[in-house]
């Protein structure tokens, strides 16, 4: 494998060159991270604070550590991506460039291996009722996600040990990556790494998604106990937008393999798919929010509650500002109506009514005291 085969910080050849491109994609990233800082902070907020999630303590843990991952990929990975796509090229230094690559493959392993933590408690928790209550919930759920973080610098350890200085610019997808060239050894370790970070975690989260859909459909087939069948929407459909948004990513791994073209710049899966590949994968960062919103009922209620108590707290400042912006005015041109003569000034003063006693005052008053100081102004 030559060096010319990961010429990808070539600006000329794999960068975007449509200015409106690029700003396309940047807009679409900053949507991503908006989404995902919001409906992130939402989650956690609502789970911890106010425990809106009325699902079983194990798999809100998990959640909670699924929101803090996309929190992490959303602030590491995303935003200095935008950044470069905005700046068409790296402006963050050499450091965070060397940093980047690190962080952003301990962001995307943890999403993974807590997706496969879901799945996996969630079918254990319907094939083992009675077990699932006999030990700690919040206790085993954070013991299981603490090994799944553990686990997620494994590829980020690896290339530090054997490439740690290899680190170039990808204009394909404007982020700093390991170009996984200096060693031989990456010839046999990068389709090990592929299929243990990549293909298995998939092959994982997929099986255990059918077998949690089948094992539901046959205890609700038999009647033997009543099913939240919230959970398992919850679980099925994380899983699928999962799985949906790294497949493209996984067929280009797999086919970096056994694809081989003279020139990668001409090439379309080098190109515009791989640019398509990296960009879906992020889909999932952001997609948590919407589907607890559809799925879990408590949330949704929690959100509707908490929609109209801002909408409330809106329309009552909205409501104070116009009535205190009436009440400037109508002084002002009360004021600027009156004699100059001291004296009138402060009989007409005395006349005067608090914007608080005309609202509660009685309408004879009211007009009575209108027509006095009319009459002393002319």
């Amino acid at each position: 494998m030559s060096t010319d085969d990961f010429n990808f910080d070539n600006k000329t050849k794999y960068g975007i060159q449509n200015e409106i491109g690029r700003y396309v994609w940047s807009g679409y990233f900053i949507l991503v991270i908006t989404s995902s800082l919001i409906g992130d902070t939402i989650i956690l907020i609502a789970s911890i604070k106010y425990r809106a999630f009325k699902l079983h303590k194990i798999m809100i843990v998990i959640i909670q550590h699924i929101a803090v991952s996309d929190l992490v990929s959303s602030i590491i990975y995303l935003t200095p991506r935008v950044a470069a796509m905005i700046a068409d090229g790296w402006a963050l230094g050499d450091t965070l460039c060397y940093i980047n690559p690190y962080t952003m493959y301990i962001a995307n392993s943890s999403s993974a291996l807590l997706i496969c933590a879901m799945t996996s408690t969630k079918l254990y928790i319907l094939k083992y009722p009675l077990r699932s209550g006999t030990f700690s919930p919040s206790k085993t759920a954070h013991c299981i996600c603490a090994v799944a973080w553990a686990m997620s610098p494994s590829f980020s350890f690896m290339n530090f040990l054997i490439d740690k200085g290899d680190i170039y610019f990808d204009y394909r997808n404007y982020v700093c990556d390991f170009r996984n060239l200096s060693s031989d050894i990456w010839k046999w370790l990068t389709p090990v790494l592929t299929v243990f970070f990549l293909i298995l975690p998939n092959c994982l989260v997929m099986g255990t998604t059918i077998c949690v859909l089948v094992l539901a459909k046959r205890v609700a087939d038999r009647g033997s106990r009543s099913l939240k069948w919230q959970g398992i929407l919850t679980t099925v459909l994380t899983a699928a937008v999962y799985c949906i948004s790294v497949l493209p990513y996984a067929i280009y791994r797999i086919g970096d393999h056994f694809i081989s073209v003279p020139d990668k710049s001409q090439s379309f899966f080098y190109t515009y798919f791989y640019e398509l590949a990296s960009s879906f994968y992020s889909f999932n960062t952001m997609s948590n929010f919407y589907i607890y919103s559809l799925t879990v009922t408590s949330f949704r209620d929690f959100l509707k509650s908490k929609t109209r108590t801002a909408a409330d707290y809106i329309g009552k400042g909205l409501v104070f500002l116009v009535m205190n912006n009436c009440t400037q005015l109508t002084k002002k041109k009360q004021f600027t109506q009156y004699p100059k003569d001291s004296r009138e000034k402060a009989n007409v003063s005395r006349l005067l009514v608090p914007w608080s006693s005309l609202r509660t005052a009685s309408e004879p008053t009211f007009s009575r005291r209108t027509k006095i100081v009319d009459r002393m102004v002319k």
